[in-house]
């Protein structure tokens, strides 16, 4: 009895461990690979280097400042969606508040020669511990790894426990690979229109 009990638990520990490796970064990509990705992503989560307009920023003259906005950033999951891309959650060094870090969840997918051809975030935390982090930022990864809604997530119901963005404002345009506001492209649309 005694030695079945001991083998119940070890198998449990060992899918219960297997079921959290199932999305670390290293069972995918290789540490280069990870680092590519980051490399090339910061270039549309952070903020924009001095002078540097959504146009310019990927001139090499503002290397300098996303070398250093990478050395913030972390993969801390990965999993492969269904179309030959991968989900992904990041974390960076929150700048306002210290120690804190902010998660950002989404989808890329990169080429063969590791050059992002696709970025999308489906969400961005507030800043947080990182305990709180971890634990609310995985919840968020794997529920949108299993396309599940997020939005009860969303400030408007959770308060700054869980995403900031999106929300009734801010939504991430696809096309373009950047946080745009709803309000200020509602009134671009009317002066286009007239």
């Amino acid at each position: 009895m005694r030695t079945s009990s001991i083998i119940i638990v070890f198998l449990s520990l060992l899918l219960s461990s297997c079921g959290k490796d199932s999305h670390n970064p290293d069972s995918f990509l290789t540490k280069e690979q990870q680092q590519e990705v980051i490399k090339q992503s910061v270039r549309y989560s952070a903020k924009l280097a001095p002078q540097a307009t959504h146009e310019t920023k990927f001139d090499t003259t503002y290397n300098w400042y996303y070398e250093r906005a990478k050395k913030e950033y972390d993969i801390r999951a990965c999993k492969p969606d269904n179309a030959g891309g991968y989900y992904f959650l990041m974390t960076r060094k929150a700048r306002s508040i210290w120690p804190a870090r902010e998660a950002i969840g989404g989808r890329f997918a990169i080429d063969a020669q590791n050059k992002l051809i696709d970025y999308y975030e489906e969400f961005r935390t507030w800043k947080m511990t990182e305990d709180s982090l971890n634990n609310r930022a995985f919840e968020l990864f794997d529920l949108m790894t299993e396309k599940k809604d997020l939005t009860g997530f969303r400030s408007k119901y959770k308060g700054d426990k869980y995403i900031e963005f999106p929300d009734d404002r801010w939504y991430f345009n696809k096309e373009k690979k950047r946080w745009r506001d709803r309000y200020v492209d509602s009134i671009d649309s009317t002066r286009i229109d007239n």
